[in-house]
């Protein structure tokens, strides 16, 4: 079974498990245990210089203190195997007690510093691709996303449900590249969305805006000149169709009673190609959506996920005649579970987003 590689809490800035904070103090124990209990003198004076240099690197300030006094206490004792330590083993011992002391102090400061860092990246995060609503007019929904860049919350890829005076509107999108340039063109295309969906009556002028919203910036220099590949999708609250756009994205997956169907998407050119007049137009493609149905769209980094012996995951396959899940949220976590167990390495960010019309979806024994 491949490991797991989709959970980033061990890379949390001051994330130390319990059981490396107990070592210290277990090997404190253990040392002063030996030196009172050895049947032979001991010069342990020097390896109990050990224990607050290690306390420096998984405890606070306070405890390494605590344990430097403790080491220096014991080097100092009036006791048979400290004897053969001299005045100036001891000041040696307490030397490194000291500087261990203010290694702790300093790597608090700067784990503080991180933690800082991190909640303002988590606020950017929330800024670009804010979580999704669980209720969206009469839809529910659920997303999740998994950056490529190791111990980061932000990267290339975007997604959004929102209400507009057309319907409910969602996009996905996958921005080219990694890092801040690609997470500052999702944030541009993601602005766009939110403006063009409350003027624009059809998707492809929608598209056309966030063409012209990247091109614009890039030639101004506010983002990079790179590609962004776009799904979108058109919920009307007047019948049960919905309608779809790519600009070079993956299509969606449609999960019908035990049928998973790949939506038949005509995709067109991706944002920022900046072709002329003779490239092929956008086209809607229009399809009944009902409520016992799921929609699951993705970034192609999930059908770029490779396991151990190269194959890509085969997402269709590994959901091929499964029922329905009874939520969106309940899919999106068994596809990520499943990525889990399949994936060796994920070299590129992956996005997620299940939709089902409000209503009681049957079930499925396995997701339970």
């Amino acid at each position: 079974m491949s490991p797991r590689v989709l959970d980033d809490d061990a890379l949390k800035p001051g994330h130390v498990p319990g059981w490396l904070r107990l070592l210290p103090i277990v090997a404190l124990l253990q040392i002063a245990v030996l030196q009172v209990a050895a049947p032979d003198p001991v010069h342990i004076g020097f390896a109990t210089a050990v224990v607050p240099l290690l306390a420096a690197f998984v405890l606070g300030p306070v405890w390494t203190s605590i344990i430097a006094v403790t080491v220096t206490g014991l080097a100092a004792a009036p006791i048979p195997q400290s004897d053969q330590l001299d005045g100036g083993d001891v000041l040696a011992v307490a030397t490194v007690c000291a500087v261990s002391i203010g290694i702790s102090w300093v790597r608090g400061r700067y784990q503080a510093r991180m933690v800082t860092i991190e909640s303002v990246a988590e606020a950017a995060q929330r800024a670009v691709l804010p979580d999704l609503p669980e209720h969206v007019g009469a839809l529910t929904c659920a997303g999740r996303y998994h950056s490529a860049q190791r111990g980061a919350r932000v990267g290339g890829d975007l997604f959004d449900i929102r209400n507009s005076p057309f319907g409910i509107r969602m996009i996905l999108g996958d921005v080219q590249g990694h890092g801040l340039p690609a997470v500052s063109t999702a944030a541009t295309v993601l602005a766009s969305f939110h403006e063009a969906i409350l003027d624009e009556p059809d998707l492809e002028h929608v598209a056309a805006r966030l063409e012209r919203r990247v091109v614009l910036d890039a030639d101004e220099g506010y983002i990079p000149e790179l590609f962004a590949s776009v799904l979108l999708i058109e919920f009307s609250e007047e019948s049960q169709d919905i309608r779809l756009l790519s600009c070079g994205h993956p299509s969606p997956l449609l999960l019908r009673g035990d049928r998973v169907e790949e939506v038949d998407l005509k995709p067109g050119r991706v944002l920022g190609l900046r072709l002329e007049g003779n490239e092929r137009p956008l086209a809607e493609t229009t399809l009944p959506f009902r409520a016992d149905e799921m929609l699951l769209a993705y970034s192609d980094g999930l059908t770029e996920a490779r396991d151990a012996d190269g194959r890509y995951y085969p997402l269709a396959e590994h959901l091929r005649g499964l029922v329905v899940p009874p939520s969106p949220q309940r899919l999106i976590d068994f596809v990520w579970d499943d990525l889990a167990r399949f994936v060796v390495k994920l070299d590129d960010d992956v996005s997620l987003v299940a939709v089902a019309r409000t209503g009681r979806a049957r079930g499925r024994t396995d997701l339970v």
